[in-house]
Order: C-alpha cells, then structure tokens, then sequence
C-alpha cells in the first residue's frame, strides 16, 4: 500500500475511533441513600450530562442498575431537576436497563441536569443475625461507592443518610460523616475508590419495625345485584427482625412487657379499612382470629378510615411468619361510576398494613401512617360479573403481568372474568395507588340470572 494512502487510512480510522468514543459524559453525580424508612431504601442520583458529541444530537440517556440489586428494584422515574418534568422509562433488557428520552434532544456541548429516582426493597441486613430478645437491632447497608454508568463520570460522591445511631462506617479516603450521615466523596474519575469498584458499608442502629409479605393477594367481587364490593386479602407476613440467639423464653417475653416499652416481637397488626367497612373476620389456619378489633371511625391527615387491630395467635419473633387472611364489604356504589351501559371500578391497588412491637394494649391510630411492609409477591384480582364485556384494566406504573381468565361459580352459564395483576416489589407507597377497571354491562345482564334461575325452579 502506498505510504500516502496508509496515511489516509490511518487518519480516518483514528478520527473514526475518536467520533465513536465521543459521547454524552457525567459531570458530576452525587447519590443521596436513605434509609429512614426501611424497608424501602430510597436513592436519589443528581446528575449533570454534558453532550460530547462532535455533531450529533444525545435524545436518551440510559440508566442501568447493579446486578446485586436488580431483584430488588421496586421504583424506578427520571426527572428534569429544573423543571420536574418527568421522562418517558422504556425498559431496554432483562439486565435492567431503562433508557430516559429527553423531552428535547440536548445539543453538542449542552448540559441537562436529571434527578434519578430509586426505589429498593430488603436491602439492608441485620448483623449481627441473631440477637437477645430484647436487645437492640444493628443493621447494614453495603454497596459501590460508585454510581454503576455506561458513560464516565468526571465526580461523583455517596451520601448515606441512617435512621439512628451510625456505630461504624468505612474508612475511605474523603469519608466525613455528620450526625446521622456518612459522606463518601467526592472522588473523581482517576481515584483508585472508583477504579477498583471500592465497596462501602454503613452499619446503624434501628429499633423500629420491618415487615416483609413474602405473598400478599388482593380480591375483589363484584355484585351489582347486591350493591356489594366484597374484599378479602390473604397474607404470609414475616418479621424482618434479627433471629432470636438463645431461643423462645415467654417468661423473659412477659417480662420485657413490664421493663420496656418494646422488644422485638411483632405483637399488633395494624389494617387500614374503608369508613363504610361492615361484616368484617378474620381467619387463620387455625381458624377464626378473636383477638381482633376494629376501632370507630377515624380521621388522620384529613383522611377517614377505620383501622382493623389483629393480634396474631403468637408474637412474632425475628424471622418468623405468620399467615392469615381477613375481608370485609363495602358499598359498590362508592366505587363504581356509570354512565350508559359503561362502568368504571376504582379501587386501591393495594392494602396497608403496620406492624407494631409495642407492649401497649392499645396502638394510637396514627401509628397507621408508618408503612413498614414491604411485599416481595403480590397479586390483585378482580371478579366481575357474569356479561360484563369490552373489559379494560388501567394501572397507573408498569406491572409485571396483566392477564384475564374465566371463572365460574355458582348458577354461571358462560363464567365471569376476573382480571389478574401480579407484580414484585411492591413499595408500602403503593398503597396510595388505584386501578381502574372498565367494562360493559346491560341490563340484560344484570337480570339473566334471576330469569335462569327462575326458569330451571319453575
């Protein structure tokens, strides 16, 4: 080859390599953890994305989440930090992907600053794993003390903000901490802390309950006959609490009632009903659960409600389960709007429920507000009735599943359709939720049974 055209060659394959390896870069990131209200372990990442393209335009800028937290993302948004705009969430792979698309395409050398938003269930553990019981719960958070990114990150730094007492933390270099805060950074691109994936840890002292539904389902059936909304959940409830060392002592149990006000028994159940809740129960795999109470109506924040006060068959010690399930009735026309032959369910998309270690006979209502359940496996069903057709389900977030099948029951010719959702990871926030089920029904429908029936009894 001809020295000239290896020269050529040679200049095009580096402006090549260099226009490739140009792209959008992170200015700076700084990732703010908390875990004030655990379970859930939210983090927000501020960062500032410079367009280093040459000519081209950046219209998406893709998230990625680490492999050691992929199955326990439950919240995922992106923002514009200026004007709070939200940014359209496609995800890309099974690797946990999201790719954000601005809502203008950012220009070479412009910058766009975005909040990420995260949402984590069950991260943090408890160390030591096994404890006394009534002794105090140390947990720990671990993590990289970097963001994971495709693209460079100029500087970034960590921020670790804990519930209570922080006992120990990692001793990197620019480690401060403040309080109830450890800050690790900031730390820029060539620091060893990023080059080597350095880990953190965090570990803090908190006392207050964590709950884990390891299954919870939600169902609803509809009875336009009756004017009747009939809600029944089942629960597998597990307390996130450290394993008890020295096994069960309920003399030591009885004991702690009177030399503290808590330990570490789950002994009250708290459950949010509607104010028009009636013939409510609640059964076990024993049976029937007397040790409940439902209170008047109550009315926190604005919002009335009654709260449902079970006290489970045994207190539930760390890492024990307990499995139950309770419902209730509620007027259908509170929830179910019409208009022609069109109707149009909204219900909440989830239950909320507080447990409580209190040794008080009697739990202020306002303990309700604290969610501190975290559902691993959750499914919603709602049964609609015999001829409803033309059926939709609105959910307000991505579900992992949507389906529909037919079911019959008594006197059913043709079967009612009860629409199926199933999603991991749901977040206690998710309780401020609802799906909004639409469907037809004639009036046709609504007497075919009567008329069946009194048909075949004639």
């Amino acid at each position: 080859m001809p020295p000239v055209l290896s020269l050529l060659l040679g200049l095009v394959l580096a402006l090549t390599a260099q226009a490739a390896s140009s792209g959008l870069v992170l200015t700076n990131a700084i990732r703010t953890v908390d875990l004030t209200a655990l379970p859930a372990v939210s983090e927000q990442i501020g960062v500032v994305i410079q367009n280093n393209h040459d000519s081209k335009v950046a219209k998406s800028y893709v998230v990625q989440i680490p492999a050691s937290k992929r199955d326990r993302l439950s919240e995922i948004s992106v923002r514009e930090r200026k004007s709070g705009t939200e940014l359209p969430l496609a995800k890309l792979n099974e690797d946990s992907s999201y790719q954000a698309t601005f809502n203008h395409p950012l220009q070479p050398g412009d910058k766009i600053s975005l909040n990420i938003d995260l949402v984590f269930l069950n991260t943090v553990v408890a160390q030591p794993a096994a404890i006394g019981q009534s002794d105090d719960q140390v947990w720990t958070w671990s993590d990289h003390v970097s963001i994971l990114s495709a693209d460079p990150v100029n500087k970034q730094k960590t921020v670790v903000k804990a519930p209570g007492t922080i006992k120990s933390y990692s001793q990197l270099n620019s480690t401060t901490k403040s309080g109830k805060a450890v800050t690790f950074g900031p730390f820029t691109k060539d620091s060893p802390e990023l080059k080597n994936a350095q880990m953190a840890q965090v570990r803090f002292l908190d006392n207050s309950e964590q709950l884990e539904a390891l299954e919870h389902r939600r169902e609803y059936f509809v009875s336009h006959w009756a004017n009747d909304l009939n809600v029944l959940e089942h629960y597998a409830l597990r307390n996130r609490a450290p394993a008890i060392s020295d096994g069960f002592d309920k003399v030591k149990q009885t004991v702690s009632r009177f030399m503290k006000a808590r330990d570490n028994f789950i002994k009250t159940l708290l459950v949010k009903v509607p104010v028009d809740a009636r013939q409510m129960y609640v059964v076990d795999e024993i049976g029937n659960v007397s040790t409940s109470a439902v209170t008047r109506p109550q009315r926190v924040d604005g919002e009335r409600f009654k709260v449902m006060q079970l006290k489970p068959r045994y207190p539930m010690a760390g890492q024990w389960n307990y499995t139950w399930w309770h419902g209730y009735s509620v007027p259908l026309s509170s929830y179910l709007r019409v208009q022609g032959t069109r109707h149009a369910l909204r219900v909440p998309f989830i239950g909320s429920i507080t447990g409580s270690a209190s040794q008080s006979n009697e739990i202020p209502v306002a303990a309700i507000k604290t969610r501190n359940t975290a559902v691993s496996r959750y499914q919603l069903r709602v049964t609609l009735p015999e001829g409803a057709t033309n059926i939709h389900a609105h959910v307000p977030f991505a579900v992992d599943g949507l389906r529909m099948e037919r079911q019959h029951y008594y006197f059913d010719l043709q079967g009612r359709t009860v629409v199926i959702i199933e999603h991991h990871n749901v977040a206690p926030s998710a309780a401020d939720a609802h799906v909004v089920v639409t469907y037809d029904y004639s009036r046709w429908a609504l007497w075919q049974k009567p008329a069946v029936v009194a048909l075949v009894y004639k």
